[in-house]
């Protein structure tokens, strides 16, 4: 009976015990308390359901949140946010959250290197978020290179087999472009070779370029990734360009949501063809609170099925309710297995009506652009005004139409331009372009599909 009972008390001092643990990682965790990164671990044993494999997860979705830069404090608002959600409980731990997070030690701090983390989020059997650190990367990682996002990629498939995998990418990024064009186009000089790609699974690293100055008067965006190195003044930063970035998903995701500026292109979705279903984006820059972070783990892993357009309708509505500047929003959703109808249709017309495209007046076509970063136009409204026949341009409507899951556009964009058109995808203009990036844009899927460049 003595030993009965010292087996009674043995366990509730054990559990009395654990449960202090938890407490006092929970206080002195306090997630990211004012940007510093250096996260211990919780939940660190070996019956933690963080710590084994998964073989019959149901849904799994990860926040990639590459906040090595200027959005740092952001970013770190929106991993707050995410874990005060419906984050998966002990009852349904078949759902798996995720979250990758790089930050600098402390705000600006961009000098100084710090480790990313990967993290699983869910609740114990006590109701209390465990964040629990599984990996801690070495301080010299850069979170905006396809090896590094391969690697963790390759973690989680790995180490949760799924049912459905999602993953959100937020960043900075500038849509198709290449590495360093948008912070500098005047001195973009194409180079066959950078293309060449070693490393982890073929993939390779990104190419530094110095980083523009923010204009303070206006509201924040989130401008695919971005790590921002250095000191004040002479900052270097690195990006992915989109061909590296599908290169590097290892595995088929269900959907991939881009919480990052001008990634709304055609050439966008149809370089991740093959790698995701549903890809939901924005043609305009992204104004830096992003997505509604609250709301995701319910709409993507408390129901029955991961629903992303409830992710995108929620972005839109947050935004629409805005006055001034900050009634400032596009996004639309694309079924990407359903984009080859968009190819052949837009390589038909981009034939038929050669001519009249080279001579647009850019000033005539929807834009999705500010300043002079000339880059992104409105897919059908460029057939429009190059003047195709009524037929064409239903037959174009239709292709978009067919794999448009959800589209939905402000009035305008920050006081810069109005927003009269909206198919729910942007495109680069040659006649507007450069011919340096006219080089870069040949070796891109959706121009050796559709010959929109010759």
């Amino acid at each position: 009976m003595n030993k009965v009972l010292d087996n009674i008390i043995y366990r509730i001092a054990a559990v009395m015990m654990a449960v202090a643990t938890v407490s006092a990682c929970e206080s002195y965790f306090d997630f990211y308390s004012e940007f510093r990164h250096t996260v211990p671990s919780v939940g660190v044993g070996e019956d933690e359901p963080g710590r084994e494999m998964v073989e019959d997860a149901r849904n799994v979705l990860l926040l990639y949140s590459a906040g090595f830069n200027s959005l740092s404090h952001y970013l770190d608002d929106d991993i707050k946010d995410l874990i005060a959600g419906d984050v998966p409980t002990a009852a349904r731990l078949r759902d798996v959250l995720l979250v990758y997070s790089h930050l600098p030690a402390k705000r600006g701090s961009y000098s100084q290197p710090n480790s990313p983390v990967l993290m699983r989020i869910y609740k114990d059997m006590w109701g209390d978020v465990v964040k629990d650190t599984l990996l801690v990367y070495p301080e010299s990682t850069h979170s905006s290179d396809p090896s590094q996002l391969n690697k963790v990629l390759t973690y989680v498939k790995d180490n949760y087999p799924a049912k459905t995998y999602g993953m959100i990418f937020s960043s900075h990024a500038s849509g198709y472009l290449p590495t360093g064009f948008y912070a500098d186009p005047k001195s973009y000089i194409y180079a066959p070779a950078m293309s060449i790609r070693s490393g982890d699974a073929g993939v390779g690293r990104g190419v530094p370029y110095v980083e523009p100055e923010y204009d303070p008067s206006l509201p924040m965006v989130k401008s695919v990734g971005q790590d921002q190195v250095g000191a004040y003044g002479s900052y270097l930063s690195y990006e992915i360009q989109i061909e590296e970035f599908a290169r590097a998903i290892p595995m088929y995701l269900d959907y991939i949501l881009f919480d990052a500026c001008l990634m709304g292109g055609v050439e966008v979705a149809y370089e991740l063809r093959g790698k995701c279903g549903l890809v939901g984006f924005s043609q305009t820059e992204v104004l830096a609170d992003g997505f509604a972070y609250q709301a995701l783990p319910t709409h993507l892993l408390s129901g029955s099925a991961p629903d992303p357009k409830s992710v995108c309708m929620d972005y839109f509505e947050q935004y629409e309710v805005q006055s001034g500047l900050y009634r400032s929003a596009t996004i639309s959703l694309v079924d990407c297995n359903r984009l080859e109808p968009v190819a052949e249709i837009c390589a038909e017309l981009f034939d038929k009506y050669a001519n009249e495209i080279a001579a647009l007046d850019p000033f005539e076509v929807q834009r999705y652009y500010r300043y002079d970063c000339h880059w992104f136009y409105d897919l059908v409204d460029i057939v429009v005004k190059a003047g195709a026949s009524e037929e064409d341009i239903d037959a174009l409507n239709d292709a978009v139409d067919g794999c448009m899951v959800y589209r939905a556009a402000t009035p305008g964009f920050m006081d810069s331009f109005t927003i009269d058109t909206y198919s729910g995808f942007s495109m680069y203009l040659p006649c507007d372009g450069k011919a340096e990036l006219d080089k870069y844009y040949r070796t891109l899927q959706w121009n050796i599909a559709t010959g929109l460049v010759e």
